[in-house]
């Protein structure tokens, strides 16, 4: 049996370190912290919270994300473009929530964007109704 030398036995410790795992799946879409989130106007006398505002920004962007994946099913990556989002009081058990995003349909494909508004219900904590127009 041949002998083998101590850099060899570092080397062959080395690439056996070296394999190759595959890629995790994408994560979905984050919110971004420059997100803007509106006062609530006076008339609705502060009805929503500044957290379930938040809360609806981030229900409303996984709901997006999935409506997106719903009528392209293999969209290569959802982008939301959280300087063009906008958080507000729709009523006092609604918050609305308005933006922009891209996405890209397939690796062959350039990207496309979309704009949507969505619903957020404070009291059930579900999305209650979402818009998309794409292609803007």
């Amino acid at each position: 049996m041949p002998r083998l030398s101590y850099p060899c036995l570092i080397l062959a410790a080395l690439l056996a370190a070296c394999t190759t795992t595959p890629m995790p799946p994408p994560a979905p879409p984050q919110r971004m912290p420059s997100t803007s989130v509106s006062p609530p106007p006076a008339t609705y006398g502060g009805g929503v919270s500044r957290a379930q505002m938040e809360a609806a920004g981030n229900a409303c962007e996984k709901t997006v994300a999935n409506a997106v994946k719903n009528r392209y099913p293999q969209p290569g990556s959802v982008m939301m473009m959280p300087d063009r989002e906008r958080i507000f009081q729709q009523s006092g058990t609604q918050a609305g929530v308005s933006g922009e995003g891209t996405f890209e349909p397939d690796g062959s494909e350039e990207s496309m964007s979309f704009r949507y508004t969505c619903l957020y219900n404070t009291r059930t904590n579900r999305v209650d109704d979402v818009q998309m127009r794409y292609g803007q």
